[in-house]
């Protein structure tokens, strides 16, 4: 408009393009037109689409070709000689596709009757020498907008359940329905409406009396008041926050619920949802006493341990190789035989491994006694006080190969005599060793030759039938 400006003043067609250092075909199209001049000209767009325009339409018109994708009517036009390009053509099909979306009906409940969950994931943390992702269980009761956030690092059966204890426990009371998401912890599968509960899960309702509900697949508006939470629970409170101490994570998001967020005043409501929890508490039934415990089968490995989510845990030597079975807690796992209690473990701290019981640990082998005494008696009527000294380390530090050590010192004997092999012994003794393989080591650098065997070895005679050779001279004729 500032050119028509400049024209009602008197100002002429040159005038103004060098005042606004345009070319004067830029002043002439400005004052023709009703707008102002963007700086860009108009470029008709789509030309050569314009002769296959009517076939788009007939192939949208199709109840199967309108199912093509942008990509494939771009194929299926090159095919009859389309020269354009894909985006002249994906403007045109934008606007034909596009379909009115209905309106959205807006979900109302009564007090009490229905709180809504879900899980948000909010990254990844350092513990020590590992790293470890960080959850988010929320929940709201869909009447007040209560909200209730709680912190772990799973979300296994157990975290599960346990976090909808501690969301009654906070809200003061259970409602009549829950409404999660279609995860395995609760949906064991679905068809359609036809929904098979997790056992565990439905087990979990039935004790509290509420009617779990599955909200629709890939339609998250069916729980729509608990979706947005998760981002606001990350932006409001968890972004800035250490998140290594769980445990005092979840004291600060308790007290910053109370404090901070059930006390804004709600978009829709127009109330806190402090005030109205108030008024809904009365109208949720009781929160029962439930005792919290899952059991999952286990066979002790031949070590006496039982695995579980990747830790090793010990159970008492007499029970390995047998089957177990584990009662999971939140403070802890009890490890179950024969409907008996065999031990107590509290889960292992993040990044170990193995939580094993000192008296767990299978004893020390026992020689093969008897043979082990025969051979013993033998070396020390050979070698006297040493002999005694080296069985008595024999028994103590090769508790794996006793007989074979000892079968050892008397062949060494046999081949060398005492005078060689005893000041190896002795040093054996003084330094602790005794190791298979090393006395013979030793007495051979110090005698390559070695006496003749005092053990003498008699071959029997064995009497021989001679027979003929001519035997072979007329098989071979």
């Amino acid at each position: 408009m500032d050119f028509h400006t400049l024209r009602i003043q008197g100002l002429s067609i040159r005038k103004i393009a060098a005042l606004r250092g345009v070319s004067r075909n830029a002043v002439r199209r400005a004052l023709r037109s009703a707008q102002p001049p963007t700086g860009k000209r108009k470029r008709l767009k789509g030309l050569k689409l314009v002769p296959y325009v009517d076939t788009i339409s007939a192939w949208l018109a199709d109840p199967v070709k309108s199912l093509w994708t942008g990509e494939r009517i771009f194929d299926e036009l090159q095919l009859i000689g389309y020269t354009g390009g894909r985006t002249a053509l994906k403007d045109h099909l934008q606007p034909l596709r596009r379909r009115p979306q209905p309106a959205e009906q807006r979900f109302f409940v009564r007090p009490g009757q229905q709180m809504q969950v879900d899980w948000g994931e909010l990254g990844v943390i350092d513990c020590g020498p590992q790293r470890m992702k960080v959850y988010v269980f929320v929940a709201v009761l869909a009447w007040s907008r209560a909200l209730f956030v709680r912190f772990t690092t799973d979300m296994q059966m157990l975290t599960w359940l346990d976090c909808h204890r501690h969301a009654f426990t906070f809200f003061g009371g259970v409602p009549n329905e829950v409404l999660v998401d279609n995860l395995k912890t609760a949906v064991a599968s679905r068809a359609g409406k036809t929904v098979v509960w997790n056992k565990q899960y439905e087990e979990f309702a039935v004790a509290h009396q509420f009617m779990p509900k599955a909200c629709w697949p890939a339609r998250p508006k069916t729980k729509g008041r608990v979706e947005r939470m998760v981002r606001y629970v990350r932006e409001r409170f968890f972004i800035g926050r250490n998140a290594r101490d769980l445990d005092l994570l979840n004291a600060e998001a308790e007290q910053w619920l109370v404090e901070r967020a059930n006390r804004r005043v709600h978009r829709i409501t127009k109330q806190t949802p402090q005030s109205r929890l108030a008024s809904e508490q009365p109208l949720l039934k009781s929160v029962p006493e439930y005792d919290l415990v899952l059991e999952e089968p286990r066979v002790a490995d031949a070590y006496g341990l039982v695995h579980y989510r990747g830790v090793r845990y010990s159970v008492p030597e007499e029970f390995a190789r047998m089957p177990v079975m584990l009662q999971l807690r939140r403070d802890g796992l009890t490890i179950m035989a024969d409907g008996k209690a065999i031990w107590q473990h509290h889960y292992a701290p993040i990044g170990a491994l193995l939580v094993q019981d000192p008296s767990h640990l299978p004893k020390p082998l026992a020689p093969r006694h008897d043979r082990f005494a025969e051979l013993a008696q033998h070396i020390a009527r050979e070698f006297g006080d040493l002999g005694h000294c080296y069985a008595a380390l024999v028994e103590k530090r090769a508790p794996h190969a006793p007989l074979a050590v000892l079968r050892e010192v008397l062949d060494r004997h046999d081949e060398f005599g005492r005078d060689v092999v005893a000041p190896i012994l002795q040093s054996f003794v003084n330094a602790g060793v005794a190791k298979r393989g090393l006395l013979s080591q030793l007495c051979y650098r110090r005698c390559p030759v070695p006496r003749l065997s005092r053990r003498s070895t008699r071959i029997p005679a064995i009497a021989v039938e001679q027979r003929s050779l001519a035997v072979y001279d007329q098989v071979a004729i």
